[in-house]
Formats: structure tokens, C-alpha cells, sequence
């Protein structure tokens, strides 16, 4: 009796060996093992500097050295805009990642004009709210050891490390998709300044329909469960004219009540984002074991 329950307790052992071993060689000759592919939600904010190539103006000075007295004096105080969108990832190797978002990038800039003068002066305020489709295509590098990536006898998963800085750059590709301008008039006569109008105009029109620029940046990805969080900031450089020379001149609403004609310029920005991020492959379904590299 007791040799029959030793050889029981013997089989049971070795069936549980025998399974052990057969996932274990399952996930070390899983062919997705060295690779991995994401997608998340991000959503951050901007801040947003002009570049100005090329100065115009329907306000001339009498004196030209008073030209700078009229130059477009562009703000900083409400150059804060947001980002939000869908991010696709795909790790080939443990140091290098390929990505790509899909975003809506809003981008808000003010300049004011000012026609000075002894008695009177007027003053011009014009606010922007721009809002383009996004398309970065970026490479990203993680600083981390390279490890083993075969699991061992005990099932347990390689290690990787919990949190990931990074570097990244790439290219953004921007499609416009609408253009807002508010523009208000402010007079000063005898130290009391009033506001004559306050005035929204869309500006689609003579924007650029897309943009094209470079960017680079800095992060940390951090593991939580089977997902991730990561935090980035980039910064944006335009290489591109946001402006569109061809259709400078064809909105007469601005011209004719605002004097106003706008420059060519680009953008540059600082922008801060976070995203969730969720694996696609699995090494096993039944385990709900991600491939983590």
C-alpha cells in the first residue's frame, strides 16, 4: 500500500515537472519574445514661441527710425495650448523603439500693434488659436542593461528594470485643421484708454495647410502592472513657413479694420506629455503574461 501511494505521489510530481518544463521551453522558443508593440493615450501641453522670418506691416512710420516703434510685439502670456491623442509604438530591440502619434496639437500665440502719437495713440491686440493634426514619426532610445531574454526553470520572467529614461527625436508633420484670430482695438486719448471692438476672424484661409518640423526630447518610462506609464517633454523646432505668402494680402476684414497683414514665421515650443501605454503581444493569453523587453 504504501509503495502504491509513493508511486502516486511520484507520478504527480513528475507530471507537474513535465508541464512546468513544457511551458517554460514554450516561452523560450516563442518566436514574439524579442519584440513588442504598444498602444496608449497621451495628453500634455505646449508653450509656444514665434520664429519670425520675414516682418510686414501696413503701418509705416513717417520717420524710418521709428520703424521698431510699429514692429509686431509677440507676447508669451497666452502661448499655452494642449495635446492629446493616440500613440503607436513598436520596441524592436531592449535599447531601441519606432514610434508614431496621432494627436490634435493646439497651438495659441498673441502679438499687439501699436500706432503711437502725442494725444492719441491706438493699440492693437491680436490673439491666435491654431489647431493642427499631428504626425511625429520618432526613433527612442532606452538607457538600460541589455539582458538575457530566456526565461528560467522557475518560470520566472527576465528582469527588466522597473523605470527607463530615454532620449528621442524625429520628424512632426502637421495638417491645419481650423484657425481662429481675435483681434480688438484699444485708443489712449488724455490717459483713458477704451475699447472700440473686440472681433473674431477665421484666418484658415491664409495659414499654411501643413507644416513640417524636427523636434527632440527626453523621458521616463515606468512599469505599473502590465502597463506603463510614460512622462516626455520635446522640444519643437519648425522648418517650415506657418504663414502662407500666397494669400497674405486676401483678407480684407483685417486689413481695412486692424491694419494688420502677418508675418512669416515658424513655430518653436516646449511641450510636456504623459501617456499610458498598453502591450499588444502576449506570451501567454492564459497567464495574461505580457512580452516585456
Amino acid at each position: 500500500m504504501m509503495l502504491k501511494y509513493f508511486c502516486s505521489i511520484l507520478l504527480l510530481f513528475s507530471a507537474v515537472f513535465c508541464q512546468a518544463q513544457s511551458v517554460w521551453d514554450k516561452l523560450n522558443n516563442d518566436p514574439f519574445k524579442t519584440s513588442q508593440a504598444y498602444v496608449g493615450f497621451r495628453a500634455g501641453g505646449n508653450l509656444t514661441n514665434i520664429n519670425v522670418i520675414n516682418r510686414y506691416s501696413l503701418i509705416k512710420p513717417t520717420n524710418s527710425l521709428d520703424e521698431g516703434l510699429y514692429d509686431k510685439k509677440y507676447q508669451e502670456a497666452e502661448n499655452i495650448g494642449i495635446i492629446y491623442g493616440i500613440s503607436f509604438l513598436y520596441q524592436f530591440e531592449q535599447r531601441l523603439v519606432l514610434g508614431t502619434n496621432v494627436s490634435l496639437n493646439q497651438i495659441r500665440f498673441q502679438y499687439q500693434q501699436e500706432q503711437p502719437g502725442s494725444t492719441r495713440s491706438v493699440n492693437f491686440t491680436h490673439g491666435h488659436n491654431i489647431n493642427y493634426f499631428d504626425v511625429p514619426v520618432f526613433f527612442r532610445f532606452m538607457f538600460r542593461q541589455i539582458n538575457s531574454r530566456f526565461w528560467d526553470k522557475s518560470n520566472r520572467k527576465p528582469e527588466v528594470p522597473p523605470v527607463i529614461p530615454f532620449v528621442q527625436a524625429g520628424l512632426n508633420f502637421s495638417v491645419l485643421l481650423n484657425a481662429n484670430k481675435d483681434y480688438s482695438k484699444y485708443t489712449t486719448q488724455n490717459g483713458i484708454e477704451s475699447q472700440e471692438y473686440d472681433k473674431t476672424e477665421d484666418i484658415k484661409s491664409i495659414m499654411a495647410p501643413y507644416t513640417v518640423g524636427a523636434f527632440i526630447g527626453a523621458g521616463t518610462r515606468v512599469r505599473l502592472g502590465t502597463f506603463y506609464l510614460t512622462a516626455e517633454a520635446n522640444y519643437r523646432h519648425g522648418l517650415t513657413n506657418a504663414n502662407n505668402p500666397n494669400a497674405r494680402y486676401q483678407n480684407d476684414n483685417l486689413q481695412n479694420e486692424a491694419y494688420d497683414i502677418m508675418d512669416d514665421f515658424s513655430f518653436q515650443s516646449i511641450e510636456a506629455v504623459f501617456s499610458l501605454i498598453f502591450p499588444l503581444k502576449y506570451l501567454s493569453k492564459k497567464e495574461f503574461l505580457p512580452v516585456e523587453i
